[in-house]
């Protein structure tokens, strides 16, 4: 039972500890074809928050130009690979689509 316990909470202090990826674990993905849609949720994730507002993506192949935006960024920063990966994800998507300036 107290083995159980011990095991319980190092497992609880592992997860707590590790709470975003970097842009080097996230540029892995990107560079795996196998994990195109795993990346491809990350990134949906991250912009569908900010559409409208942060980022205007184009509406006729989204998806695509939202992952193409993002693998390009990373591809082209990788001095800020040790930042967390949606901020790194948002950079990439603010830099390919910022939303017009409001009027």
């Amino acid at each position: 039972m107290r083995i159980a316990t011990l095991a319980l909470i190092s497992l609880c202090v592992a997860a707590t500890v590790r709470a975003e990826d970097d842009g080097e674990d996230f540029q892995r993905l990107l560079r795996n074809p196998a994990a195109r849609e795993l990346a491809q949720r990350y990134i949906d994730n991250a912009a569908d928050k900010w559409e409208g507002r942060v980022i205007c993506t184009p509406e006729a192949d989204r998806a695509e130009a939202r992952y193409v935006a993002v693998r390009d960024w990373f591809e082209a920063h990788p001095q800020e690979m040790w930042r967390p990966q949606r901020y790194l994800i948002m950079q990439g998507l603010q830099k390919a689509y910022p939303c017009a300036p409001r009027s």
